[in-house]
């Protein structure tokens, strides 16, 4: 009867993936993938809708590894052979405006 019972364990474990909680996610995705991503980054990026998917079950979030997968492939970039220039900002609110170059005008 034991052996019955574990069978149908194994089976129902084969069926549905494992849900990992956000600590747990947050340790998934340094281990497999390299990115260091908090718990607390998780959950804001989960407000924002800018983070990988989230399931909730009874109000709690949970994270699937096949979501936690697809989200980390999308957040590395690709190889390249050069490094990324970077434009620092510019401050828009003060223009600089050309100089007059023309010579005052004589007073007569």
């Amino acid at each position: 009867m034991h052996t019955r019972a574990r069978k149908e364990q194994r089976a129902a474990a084969k069926k549905y993936p494992k849900l990992l909680r956000r600590w747990e996610a947050s340790q998934y995705l340094e281990e497999v993938h390299g990115l260091r991503c908090a718990a607390s980054t998780l959950a804001k990026k989960a407000c924002l809708g800018t983070g990988p998917e989230v399931v909730y079950v009874n109000d709690i979030p949970f994270y699937q590894p096949t979501g936690l997968d697809a989200w980390a492939k999308a957040t590395i970039s690709k190889p390249t052979p050069r490094a990324r220039k970077y434009d620092p900002p510019r401050n828009n609110r003060r223009q600089l405006k050309p100089a007059n170059t023309e010579p005052p005008a004589a007073a007569a």
